[in-house]
C-alpha cells in the first residue's frame, strides 16, 4: 500500500510536537520504542515517509497522541446519498414538497400542465423583477 505523503506529514508532525512538548529527546523515544534515533529523526523530517503503521502507531503511542482514522465513504454510501438527493428533487418536480402557484392555495396545481403553468408563472415573474431592478439601477443617480 502506498503511503499518502499528506498523512506521513501530518502523523510526522503530530510526533515531532508531541515529543517537544513533552520534552522527550529523540535519543530517549529511540530508546523506549526499541528503533535507532536515526529513523525517529527522518521521520519527522520528512526524509523517511515509509516507516511501518506499526512503529508510527507506537511511536505515537508513547506520546500519547490519539490518531483517528475516518472511514471513507463507499460507493454504495455515495449512491445511496445521490438516490435520496434525487427523490428529493423529484418531489419538488412534482409539486409534492412545495408549490410554484401564483395564488395562496397551499395545494400543488393539479395536473402536470397547470404545475408547468405555475412553474411558467413564477420563472416570468423572476425575469420581470430581474429586469426592472436592472432598469432601475441604471436609472441612479452618480
Amino acid at each position: 500500500m502506498r503511503a499518502d505523503s499528506s498523512l506521513v506529514a501530518t502523523l510526522a508532525a503530530a510526533l515531532r510536537n508531541a515529543r517537544r512538548a513533552k520534552r522527550v529527546s529523540i535519543a530517549a523515544l529511540a530508546a523506549q520504542a526499541g528503533v535507532s534515533p536515526r529513523l525517529i529523526s527522518e521521520f519527522e523530517q520528512g526524509k523517511r515517509p515509509h516507516v511501518s503503521l506499526e512503529t508510527a502507531s507506537r511511536l505515537l503511542h508513547l506520546m500519547h497522541v490519539v490518531v483517528t482514522v475516518a472511514r471513507a465513504p463507499s460507493p454504495v454510501d455515495a449512491d445511496r446519498a445521490r438516490a435520496e438527493r434525487a427523490a428529493v428533487r423529484r418531489q419538488t418536480w412534482t409539486g409534492s414538497q412545495s408549490t410554484l402557484a401564483m395564488h395562496d392555495d397551499p395545494r400543488p396545481p393539479a395536473t402536470a400542465g397547470a404545475r408547468l403553468a405555475a412553474v411558467s408563472g413564477a420563472s416570468a415573474l423572476t425575469v420581470a423583477l430581474q429586469r426592472a431592478s436592472l432598469d432601475s439601477s441604471s436609472h441612479e443617480p452618480r
